[in-house]
């Protein structure tokens, strides 16, 4: 087959794609190796204090609230009922082993370690070969030539005090920024495009099928769902 994508970001060697189906039950005596989290970390974490935390617009979270979630590795169930929420921010999966916990910890990064939080999937993929440097990425579709992976970030934006009164004054606010991906069965990632014309281009031999497709289901390459859409139809056609 040929290269069907333009942009390459990173090749990941030796990551397996996994089947959301575990291959046991689970069991709740698995260690969460936790990288504990203080309750005063907050504000080293963020650079903020608490005052200005909640004064500012939006989150630094996936999730604001803890959910239920399950803990996998190497493809088997090994933990339920895990309170977790993925912070953007710092790019990790916080953890409360116990619900009503007032502290919580940051699970430890491995890539043999995914988890499911309500319905999302984050697997952590490594970049060149450091855990230290790789991140989380969020599932968003699987198929037998590709996955659709989207990474989500968020960025601190201070507040903005106007200087005259031609301008407007603005409060802090956390801009979310997300980027999609097609990984391989190889287990290579490839950033789409973030134009229209330009991911059609990307399927290359299957471009005038993909346009069509896109028109005829008025899609928005900008949504998750629509894209989901048009990856789920690209995998059916190869």
């Amino acid at each position: 087959m040929k290269k069907t994508i333009i942009i390459a970001l990173l090749v990941i060697v030796s990551t397996p794609l996994f089947s959301q189906t575990a291959r046991n039950a689970g069991s709740n005596n698995y260690d969460l190796n936790l990288r504990q989290i203080e309750l005063t970390e907050k504000d080293a974490a963020f650079g903020l204090t608490e005052e200005q935390f909640k004064a500012t617009i939006g989150s630094p979270y996936s999730n604001e609230d803890f959910l239920q979630g399950k803990i996998f590795k190497n493809d088997e169930l090994v933990k339920t009922n895990v309170a977790m929420r993925y912070n953007l921010f710092s790019d990790e999966i916080e953890i409360k082993k116990y619900k009503n916990d007032e502290t919580y910890g940051a699970l430890l990064r491995d890539p043999d370690v995914f988890v499911k939080i309500f319905n999302d999937i984050y697997v952590f993929i490594p970049f060149e070969g450091s855990n230290e440097k790789g991140h989380y990425f969020k599932v968003s579709t699987e198929g037998k030539n590709f996955n659709l992976y989207t990474k989500e970030s968020v960025v601190y934006k201070p507040p903005y005090f106007a200087k005259s009164n031609y301008e407007i004054s603005r409060p802090a606010e956390w801009s979310k920024e997300v980027t999609y991906y097609l990984v391989s069965t190889k287990g290579e990632l490839y950033e789409l495009p973030n134009s229209k014309s330009k991911i059609i281009k990307a399927m290359g031999s299957k471009s005038s099928e993909i346009k069509s497709f896109i028109k005829k289901n008025r899609l928005d390459l900008d949504a998750e769902d629509d894209l989901v859409k048009l990856v789920d139809y690209y995998n059916s056609i190869l």
